[in-house]
């Protein structure tokens, strides 16, 4: 009997280490805040219904910010007449310093109380705006034929470590991101998300800008030894990688140019369909530059955008175009990285 009761925790012990990764993950998921995407198709066009937000915290910004300044006008009206009746108390009488002091007292007190009611309503509201506009934008996006188990954990980071490990910007100082999102596209895991690098500038504490744009990390099976660096330069020349020791340029042609190490065959490494694809590409519109790094096994693509894309929009509408070549540029690389 004891031999049976063992033998029965011992089974319950392997099915419980057996369900505790599904566990932990749900765990991950939940503090990584996990939005499942593209799991209903909505009739209204993502560009109205991202309109339609950006629009309505637009219209509580302003008319808190009126509110705020009709309270502000009342409080120093009611502060200026106090002062008056404290200065007028030896010709009115004892009572205007009592009418002064309680005049004053409300007015701090509203003051107060307005304050604390506030401070967070519109701070709150703009982290709601910007959850709900990631998830209008990202539905968009990331719905592509052959493209699945689509999940944007909105409280997820890059680590700075892993990022300056594909050795294409040195000297990063600080590292901001957002928007994580994870998919696979014909079953090939992948990572896409939003990125600013940041280095040192000429003055003591400025940051100047390295990169800021769209991430895209995937797996590859390539073998062979360092790093290759692929850039397409557009119209401006911005976000050019600066952590090139140890490569030389191959090939330069126009806009595009290969970094590698010296004596490399990077047609032979990468495969010429993959170099002459590309190549093929066009840095236009909101894309302003692209730089491809690839490692024996990984591959990560910078896409420099402009402000249509890197800036959430507030005050302005949203460019529904760029938008729709985001979507294609992320379809487009996949399918030239895809293996």
């Amino acid at each position: 009997m004891a031999k049976k009761v063992k033998d029965i925790k011992e089974e319950q012990n392997v099915e419980l280490s057996m369900q505790d990764p599904v566990e932990e993950q749900k765990k991950l998921d939940k503090s990584l805040d996990l939005i499942p995407l593209c799991k209903e198709k909505s009739e209204v066009p993502f560009d109205k219904t991202a309109e339609s937000e950006r629009n309505n915290i637009f219209v509580t910004y302003k008319k808190t910010r009126t509110e705020n300044n009709i309270i502000m006008v009342i409080s120093v009206v009611l502060i200026i007449a106090s002062l008056v009746i404290f200065v007028q108390a030896q010709n009115w009488g004892d009572w205007c310093k009592i009418v002064g002091g309680v005049t004053l007292g409300v007015v701090f007190v509203f003051m107060l109380v307005h304050f604390l009611l506030t401070k967070n309503k519109f701070p709150d509201t703009t982290k709601k705006y910007i959850r709900s506009f990631m998830t209008t934008i990202d539905n968009f996006i990331f719905d592509v034929e052959d493209m699945h188990d689509q999940k944007l954990y909105y409280e997820k980071r890059y680590v700075a470590a892993d990022v300056i490990a594909d050795r294409c910007y040195k000297e990063v100082v600080d590292i901001a991101s957002r928007n994580l999102v994870s998919a696979t596209y014909k079953e090939k895991p992948f990572e896409f998300g939003e990125l600013a690098l940041y280095k040192a500038g000429a003055k003591k504490y400025q940051k100047d800008v390295m990169f800021v744009g769209r991430y895209l990390t995937i797996e590859n099976k390539f073998h062979f030894e360092d790093r290759y660096i692929i850039r397409i330069k557009g119209a401006n020349d911005t976000d050019a990688p600066n952590d090139l020791d140890g490569l030389v340029v191959l090939a330069e042609q126009n806009n595009f140019v290969v970094y590698g190490p010296e004596g490399a065959n990077y047609n032979k490494d990468l495969g010429k369909d993959l170099v002459d694809n590309l190549k093929s590409i066009e840095c236009v519109g909101a894309l302003l530059n692209v730089n491809v790094v690839f490692w024996a096994g990984r591959t990560a693509a910078y896409l420099s955008y402009d402000d249509s894309i890197v800036a959430i929009p507030f005050d302005k509408p949203i460019a529904p175009e760029s938008y729709h070549q985001l979507k294609k540029n992320l379809k487009n690389m996949l399918e030239i990285l895809v293996d």
